[in-house]
């Protein structure tokens, strides 16, 4: 050959060409192509010897082997931009070409290998096809040079080979990529430090990696084994085509990796054909794979709406939630501005401080309302996320929100339930107490007047018993529309409990206001209500008490329109009273009097006084009643008419009572010792009893302690529990008749008298009420009245007795009428036990 044997591309090129964008070209390349240079102006005779000592390398099979492998190795990492601006010289040493062309390759590979990690898959793909088209540009170029005169090795260039061979194994030791080179019979002619990490084998494993019996499995992603002939490898040494694919390898040491193997066959002439095989670990970018996927699919699947935005509010990706909570399609977003939901509901503050918050914290979370697509409102709970990029800024938003429009009505009906009765929709007690704080604070402020009055439905329990509790509803529900009707939109009406309703009446100019309004309410229960063809007539009492006159603060305005109202009640029902001082003194006596009552039964301040009931012809004594009396230490001796209604009125009447039946037994029980044992004694029973459990038992438990006959027990009763009705009453009496326990009507003439219920529970007597008794000289009225009572029990077989006579005329009176008991201070003034006992046993005990 005339011209030195060598090869160059495109020698004219700078020798700092880039290496894809923005990398160079290795010093020791471009240091290779001034080498080549110089020895072109030498003249002939080094060339000659130079290719000698190729020629030499060619015709040993060995080296043959290594220099093709050197150009598949460079074919699968050498980017084809690097060998078309580099110069490789044929004419040097062997080891001196094979550093220049591998170490160039493999350092240029630790260059692009950083590039490569931030590049995507395709690009990454992309640049391995360009590899390999270099690749096989170079090792032809290389495999193609004949064989010439041997000529003796250039000491300086074996000594530059040697340095970089060195720097060949620095840079293979760097690299992050396995590379596997083999031969047609599966032998692996060489590798790097990559590819024993990968597969975690140590250097004497690697060296004996067969593609024949590969030192670990690999495994398909259906968790099968890949046979070794259908691996990238043996498939290029099949059909001599590039084969990749990615398989589960489980390492010795336990770790499971993802790896990616590339395959491309290549020639190595006198050794046939080899492949070379790169390596990398893919399994974190299957694991970003695997969450970017699914956080696409819940994207996907997300029951909330999803919205990405670009910084400038351009959306660019929505879900399909976004488009079932909206409305809008795809396309009919995608492009456009979050704007197009706006409802006009917020005002440019509240968008200000939402944005203020995302760019001060990087996130707003709250509830706003937006347009649906068909025009209607919708609220939802928003949240808007910043996203930043690698540099730290901006790049996108996330806004993620849900429709809570029926939560929102649902939180409405409940929190109007919470603060409104249900029945008849006005507001409830908490309520009403939030607007009367309310009223108050304007009252203080503007110096107005507010009234509140407490209003008491008459006789509802009669109607509920009378009519069933769908009437008594009914009634309550109408009563709220009328009573609403009374006052002005500013006022306020409220139910309490039961048949206890509020009025607040707030900016009144004097006290007089709030009576005429009281006036007025009583006035619109005149008429009566038709209530399922029932006409039904009702009234209320109604307390007044006033801010600032009788109170300036809730709870004591609230205290004084009570003691108001029990005044109203007490004056006959159907009327108003406002709240006095007077009033006031009552009640703190009448709470007074309850805190002593309380202790009274334990502290022994009660004791009992007994009044013969006596026939008035011969007057002997039938029984004893058993009347209660109350010393008290502090306030004095208490008359039965105060301290009874205290009793009743806050309950204490039941243990009162049973109190008086234990002790008036216990006399009973001494009596009948002492020989009287035709004389009953007579208790009487609050009407409370029969609302509550436990008056039979507490019966029956009293006459088994002190052994007296039920049929010597008289239980006064008054004529409402019978009018109440019911199976529970029923039951109560029932039962203490199937004792022997004799029942009598106390008081009767002054209530709602029934004849069927008179009969239907066995009564044994009738108490005729004093007042007839003591009228009965002074009009024919009364007089008729009470011979009409005594006609009706003597026609009904039930004995009758006059309370309260007092004069020998009343005594003559009612025994003209048919009457033959008496009871009264003519007959016997009450007396205490010891006189009890000696009346009863004297000789003439049954007699005056």
């Amino acid at each position: 050959m005339s011209t030195p044997a060598r090869c160059k591309r495109n020698a004219s090129a700078a020798p700092n060409a880039a290496c894809g964008p923005r990398f160079f070209a290795p010093a020791f390349l471009r240091w290779r192509n001034q080498t080549i240079v110089r020895q072109a102006d030498d003249g002939t005779g080094r060339a000659h010897r130079s290719t000698a000592m190729l020629v030499h390398i060619r015709h040993t099979h060995a080296s043959a082997t290594r220099l093709r492998a050197i150009a598949g190795l460079t074919g699968v990492v050498a980017p084809s931009e690097l060998l078309a601006h580099t110069s490789v010289a044929l004419d040097a040493p062997p080891l001196l070409l094979t550093g220049a062309v591998t170490v160039g390759v493999l350092a240029t590979l630790a260059l692009c290998s950083v590039a490569q990690r931030r590049r995507t898959n395709r690009q990454m793909l992309d640049d391995a096809h360009q590899h390999h088209a270099a690749a096989a540009s170079l090792a032809d170029t290389v495999l193609d040079i004949r064989a010439q005169p041997p000529a003796r090795a250039d000491a300086n260039a074996v000594s530059d080979a040697t340095g970089e061979l060195a720097a060949l194994h620095t840079v293979m030791a760097a690299l992050d990529e396995g590379v596997i080179i083999s031969a047609a019979s599966g032998e692996t002619l060489a590798s790097n430090a990559a590819a024993a990490r990968i597969f975690g084998l140590d250097p004497v494993q690697m060296a004996g990696f067969h593609l024949d019996r590969p030192p670990v499995r690999f495994l398909r992603a259906s968790g099968q084994v890949c046979p070794a002939h259908n691996l990238p490898p043996q498939q290029c040494l099949a059909d001599g085509q590039r084969h990749e694919a990615e398989f589960n390898v489980t390492q010795p040491n336990g770790a499971r990796l993802w790896l990616k193997l590339h395959a491309r066959p290549i020639d190595l002439t006198g050794a046939g054909m080899g492949v070379v095989t790169t390596v990398a670990d893919v399994t974190h970018q299957r694991q970003t794979d695997a969450r970017l996927r699914l956080a696409d699919k819940a994207i996907e699947h997300s029951p909330d709406a999803i919205m990405i935005t670009t910084t400038e509010g351009m959306i660019l990706r929505v879900n399909p939630a976004f488009t079932r909570l909206t409305g809008y399609r795809l396309d009919e977003v995608i492009g456009h501005s979050p704007a197009l939901l706006r409802s006009g509901q917020h005002d440019a503050a509240f968008y200000t401080a939402m944005w203020d918050s995302i760019h001060r914290s990087g996130r707003w979370s709250g509830e706003i309302w937006n347009r649906h697509k068909r025009g209607h409102l919708f609220a939802e709970r928003l949240s808007i996320s910043a996203v930043d990029d690698a540099s730290g800024h901006i790049s996108h938003y996330v806004a993620v929100f849900s429709d809570i429009t029926a939560a929102k009505t649902e939180a409405t009906r409940m929190s109007h339930l919470a603060q409104h009765d249900a029945l008849t929709g006005l507001p409830n007690r908490s309520l009403m107490t939030d607007r009367l704080n309310q009223a108050l604070h304007r009252s203080q402020r503007h110096r107005a007047i507010v009234a509140l009055l407490f209003l008491d439905l008459d006789r509802f329990k009669t109607v509920n018993d009378t009519f069933g509790h769908g009437v008594g509803d009914l009634l309550l529900q109408q009563v709220a529309t009328r009573l609403t009707g009374c006052v002005r939109e500013s006022d306020s009406v409220g139910r309490l409990s039961g048949d206890e309703f509020m009025v607040v009446l707030t900016d009144l100019v004097d006290a007089e206001q709030a009576g005429q309004v009281a006036r007025k309410i009583l006035a619109s229960l005149a008429s009566p209500f038709d209530l399922e063809g029932h006409q039904v007539l009702s009234s209320f009492s109604i307390g007044i008490a006033l801010c600032p006159n009788d109170a300036r603060s809730a709870k004591d305005l609230r205290q004084h329109a009570d003691t108001a109202l029990y005044h109203a009640k007490a004056s006959g029902r159907n009327a108003f009273r406002y709240f006095t001082e007077a009033m006031n003194t009552r009640a703190e006596q009448r709470l007074n009097m309850e805190h002593h009552l309380r202790g009274a039964i334990a502290n022994g301040e009660l004791s009992l006084l007994f009044q013969p009931l006596t026939r008035i012809d011969d007057g002997r004594v039938v029984a004893m009643e058993a009347l209660c009396r109350w010393h008290s230490p502090v306030l004095g001796d208490i008359l039965p008419d105060s301290f009874i209604p205290v009793a009743e009125g806050c309950g204490l009447i039941v243990d009162l009572d049973y109190w008086v039946l234990e002790h008036a037994c216990h006399e009973l029980s001494i009596w009948q010792a002492h020989g009287a044992t035709e004389v009953g004694v007579a208790v009487n029973l609050s009407s409370l009893h029969f609302r509550r459990e436990g008056l039979v038992e507490a019966v029956r438990a009293v006459l088994a302690r002190t052994q007296v006959p039920a049929a010597r027990l008289e239980l006064e009763l008054s004529e409402s529990p019978l009018l109440q009705g019911g199976p529970e009453v029923t039951a109560i009496l029932n039962s203490l008749k199937a004792m022997g326990v004799r029942l009598v009507i106390n008081d009767f003439g002054i209530g709602y008298s029934s004849l069927a219920h008179l009969r239907r529970y066995q009564i044994d007597r009738l108490k005729i009420d004093r007042r007839f008794i003591q009228a009965m000289e002074h009009t024919g009225d009364d007089a008729a009245i009470v011979r009409a009572l005594i006609e009706l029990g003597q026609s009904m077989r039930i004995e009758v007795l006059a309370e309260g006579v007092e004069t020998d005329a009343q005594r003559r009176g009612v025994l003209a009428a048919g009457c033959h008991l008496a009871q009264g201070q003519l007959m016997g003034a009450p007396m205490n036990a010891e006189t009890t006992l000696a009346l009863l046993t004297a000789p003439s005990t049954l007699r005056r």
